[in-house]
């Protein structure tokens, strides 16, 4: 049983050696965190390098951000209009973007479903290709080592936890910390309805 166990430990880190980096770099191209932190939270076990993980993870954001700044620049907001996604959050994208100019490149890094719709805007606004290009890697850099501290946190967090209280006792933890997080979001998201008099969407028939 230990033996299968062992085997079992060194074909994921191998595994993960040879793909995770490339789930790394696809996901942080297309929008979020959540496989830049798990890949973090393994680094911390010891199953990813910390430097690539980081390296990839700013580097597939860069790639992401030129190429929907380009898509911006070439088709403009025809693309905001045509995916419902981008056109919900465009509107907040337009006024960060008129309140703190180019400056809220980093301010979208930290919003998230909002970072291609952004990408897409400044492609349409006037800043200049150059200037954009400077400034995301000052932010994909900084962005990549915050949330990797962030992830690598909760891996130090997790593997105590799976010591002290085995794997059950993480799972029940996790749980109950996933619970807390949707009930703030869900209050978060109703008391900006109240605030912004936004109604609630329509029961369904």
């Amino acid at each position: 049983m230990i033996k299968a166990s062992l085997l079992a430990m060194e074909w994921a880190q191998q595994f993960i050696e040879q793909y995770g980096y490339w789930a790394v770099f696809i996901w942080t191209f297309i929008e979020g965190e959540s496989v830049f932190i798990l890949a973090a939270a393994l680094a911390a076990a010891g199953l990813m390098k910390p430097w690539i993980v980081i390296a990839v993870a700013a580097s597939g954001a860069f790639v992401g951000h030129l190429f929907f700044f380009a898509l911006g620049r070439w088709y403009g907001e025809s693309i905001i209009q045509a995916i419902p996604s981008f056109r919900r959050h465009a509107p907040k994208a337009h006024v960060i973007l008129d309140q703190y100019a180019h400056w809220s490149i980093f301010i979208f890094q930290y919003l998230y479903g909002t970072r291609i719709a952004a990408a897409i805007l400044f492609g349409c606004s006037p800043i200049r290709f150059w200037r954009f290009f400077v400034l995301q890697i000052i932010n994909c850099i900084t962005w990549a080592i915050i949330i990797y501290a962030a992830g690598h946190f909760l891996g130090l967090a997790a593997l105590s936890l799976l010591h002290e209280v085995g794997v059950i006792g993480l799972v029940v933890v996790v749980l109950i910390a996933l619970i807390i997080a949707l009930y703030i979001y869900l209050l978060f998201k109703r008391r900006h309805r109240l605030k912004t008099g936004t109604p609630n969407p329509p029961d369904a028939d």
